[in-house]
């Protein structure tokens, strides 16, 4: 008997694992597929389905008389040579619009580059840093962008590896960085410049000898050295033409940034350019002269007295807020001054918030010793390099925990010209740490500055930018290894990101000020990427230096956002305060392309295809719950990861109808939920699951039917589990259809082969009020 019962079992798991493998089959998306079906409805949407290009040869010379004819012409010439004559015509008006495009490698151009600039004839130049070819609608996307924005110069665009017809490991860049630029020749394989801009550009240079050292003869292995001059001569053309200043806006862009795939690749292109550097002084040129005196002090004096700092603005304020963690705030202020080497003044500010009177004298105890210590070095001779230590400040004012308020009061009692906000569980570990910060800080288009922060004691990251997804502000890269480069290079250099983490964020005074300080409203959390937003719609630069590094021992004061329903009601109210104030940065970020996944808060940067939410599942209408979840067993094994629980119309918008929004639609009057769930040691395949809502007042239970969703993440993090690819899951369901309440959010797993029923609760809650949202 049992013999059989096993028998009819496996049968029973067989049939559920073919139903499964079918179902997977069936959701696992390819790269090749999805983005073929992307650039067919950019063809409609971007009404370039007329536009048709002619290859007119492809040798350096075009013929000046017509009649003359070579051997690369026309059909003849040959698609992958080192130069292409390329037309650009309308096909419904081809002579009137026709555009000549010369397209040439890198090494092609810098072998000859003069004389490709001075008998030039076309007016856009595209230039290949690395064996591939143009997509087929790069021409005509290019020459819109073009011929609609006179002051645009050069175009770069995304990329991807093309062998054998298969596409895949697409390169997503973001919009203009300025940082990244500066740090790496991020453009990658294809760049189209306006031929007088670049031509007008290298006469300058030469004439200043600017290109001196950077041109050789050889064109035999000179693809890199192709890549060093071009490099710089974007750059100098760029600064002529103002590109790293204060501005996002298409009216004032220099540089665009065409969000398609123009170019395929043989190989990995990052790869390919990530040894390319400036000189270094370009990296400082731009700096306008705000620190002048301080910098001028150390540079051109071999000792300078602490009495003379003391009568000058000091370079840096260093914001701690703190309260009863005298121990863990102690080891951040030791390794501060233990462990920085720095060539600017800076000072301390501790500001607490109601430590007890013994942790509070001990706090006193610790700053009385820093100023002694540095008023017994007054007057003294301060060695050039040593630390400029100007003292601490403690601002004792008993409050409730509001950060932005600790923060606006230490940023109010503060002497520098430079504000960095440091939490106290923070970790010194790098001696040139307040250099490299000050240096992006001072730039004149700079807003916050922010460093790559890791767990303490490893190579994890914590935080290395702030990217704003759809389901709101997200720390992507975080629990990966920095050992390894992620996303082409998306852990390695200096980038611009939407937003840093106010854990490390540094600021001029006078942008903090314009900006409004921290917003006091946000008590918790998204205070600091509420200043980041506010710092970039005032058409500042935010950026994020990967080149620094610090321990963060991560929110050890006040715990975790969202570990309970208490804290994820509040987190939810606050992102909701987030929108509201930057309405139009919801579902948007101009340093994270829309081909990355944006409706998932998955840590890794992954391209679309392996997660979109589309809304197009049926709705689902609760049934009573109650019997069957008495009957199963309440199990942490089964796991329940809420990634979304909110209004569809908030979901599509960003908050709720108002004047000057969008006007719901009938599909838009419901709740929607996405996240995962499995079971931990178990055939995930063999199990059904249904979304549970408990009404946190009546102990009601109510279910919702869910699809499925493909998870490439959840299976890359679970190799020792069974069957998770499909653990994603997504439901919505009309308003009206529950009683007003606060629901917990839960999951019901039944095996579909034994009579087991498994139940597990998160802590994420949905509010249903009494007009439905």
């Amino acid at each position: 008997m049992a013999s059989l019962k096993q028998s009819l079992k496996q049968i029973l798991v067989n049939k559920q694992h073919r139903l499964y493998e079918k179902e997977a089959a069936s959701k696992n998306l390819t790269y090749d597929s999805w983005i073929k079906k992307q650039e067919e409805k950019a063809k409609d949407d971007q009404h370039i389905e007329n536009i048709d290009i002619k290859i007119l040869t492809s040798d350096s010379e075009i013929p000046k008389n017509e009649r003359e004819k070579n051997k690369n012409d026309g059909k003849n010439a040959d698609e992958y040579g080192e130069c292409q004559w390329i037309e650009v015509f309308d096909k419904g008006n081809p002579v009137q619009s026709k555009k000549t495009i010369i397209s040439i490698y890198a090494s092609a151009l810098y072998h000859d580059i003069e004389y490709h600039l001075e008998n030039n004839i076309a007016e856009v130049i595209l230039i290949k840093f690395y064996r591939g070819e143009c997509n087929e609608i790069s021409y005509p996307l290019i020459d819109k962008i073009l011929s609609e924005n006179e002051k645009i110069v050069l175009i770069y665009g995304d990329e991807d590896i093309q062998n054998d017809g298969v596409r895949e490991n697409p390169w997503f860049k973001p919009d203009w960085s300025p940082d990244r630029f500066l740090s790496c020749f991020y453009f990658g394989g294809l760049v189209a410049v306006r031929a007088n801009a670049l031509k007008e550009t290298y006469g300058h240079c030469k004439e200043k000898g600017i290109l001196d050292g950077e041109q050789g003869n050889s064109f035999e292995g000179a693809a890199f050295e192709a890549g060093k001059l071009l490099y710089l001569l974007f750059y100098e053309m760029l600064k002529e033409h103002h590109a790293f200043s204060k501005g996002h806006t298409i009216s004032n862009a220099v540089v665009y940034h065409i969000r398609h795939v123009l170019f395929h690749s043989t190989k990995n292109g990052y790869e390919q350019i990530r040894d390319l550097r400036l000189p270094l002084s370009c990296e400082n040129e731009d700096k306008e002269e705000t620190y002048e005196d301080a910098v001028e002090i150390e540079n051109s004096l071999e000792t300078v007295t602490a009495e003379h700092h003391k009568r000058q603005a000091v370079t840096l304020s260093i914001i701690i807020p703190s309260k009863d963690n005298p121990e863990v705030l102690f080891h951040c202020m030791d390794s501060l001054l233990q462990k920085t080497c720095s060539k600017h003044s800076f000072e301390i500010i501790l500001v607490d918030n109601g430590s007890g009177e013994e942790n509070k004298a001990k706090i006193l105890d610790k700053v009385s010793g820093l100023n002694q210590m540095q008023a017994v070095k007054k007057g003294q001779v301060r060695k050039k390099g040593t630390l400029c230590f100007e003292g601490c400040t403690y601002v004792y004012h008993p409050m409730p925990f509001n950060f932005s308020s600790m923060c606006n009061l230490g940023a109010a009692n503060a002497r520098g010209k430079l504000l960095l906000f440091l939490n106290d569980d923070m970790e010194i570990i790098q001696p040139d740490w307040m250099d490299l910060m000050v240096e992006k800080a001072s730039l004149s288009y700079a807003g916050a500055v922010g460093a790559k922060l890791l767990y303490p004691d490893s190579d994890i990251i914590q935080h290395a930018g702030i990217t704003n997804l759809r389901v709101g502000p997200a720390h992507k890269l975080q629990f990966l290894h920095d050992e390894k480069i992620h996303y082409f290079g998306m852990n390695r250099g200096v980038h611009n990101m939407l937003g840093v983490t106010g854990a490390c964020l540094m600021v001029a005074q006078d942008v903090f000020d314009k900006a409004g300080g921290f917003c006091e409203e946000l008590a918790v959390a998204f205070n600091d990427v509420d200043l980041c937003y506010t710092i970039h719609e005032m058409g500042y630069y935010n950026i994020v230096r990967n080149d620094v590094a610090f321990f963060h021992h991560e929110s050890l004061s006040r715990g975790k956002d969202g570990d309970s329903p208490e804290k994820q009601q509040r987190l939810l109210r606050e992102r909701d305060i987030l929108y509201d104030r930057h309405e139009e940065l919801y579902g948007r970020d101009p340093y994270y392309n829309p081909g990355l996944m944006t409706d998932m808060l998955q840590t890794e940067y992954l391209p679309a295809y392996h997660y979109q939410v589309t809304l197009d599942m049926p709705w689902s209408e609760p049934v009573s719950s109650d019997r069957i979840v008495r009957r199963a067993r309440e199990d942490k094994c089964l796991v329940v990861g809420m990634e979304c629980a909110m209004d569809i119309y908030k979901w599509r918008y960003g908050g709720l109808p108002k004047k000057g929004r969008i006007k719901g639609r009938q599909e838009d009057m419901g709740y929607y939920f996405q996240g995962y769930s499995f079971i931990i040691g178990s055939d995930n395949a063999c199990y059904k699951k249904k979304l549970l809502l408990k009404n946190r007042e009546s102990q009601k239970i109510w279910g919702l039917t869910i699809e499925s969703r493909y998870r490439k993440d959840i299976q890359d993090n679970l190799k020792d589990q069974v069957n998770v690819e499909l653990t994603g899951f997504v439901a919505r369901m009309r308003w009206g259809e529950l009683p007003e309440g606060v629901y917990q959010l839960g999951m019901l797993a039944e095996d579909a082969c034994s009579t087991q029923k498994l139940v597990n609760w998160s802590n994420w809650v949905l509010e249903v009020t009494e007009n439905g949202r």
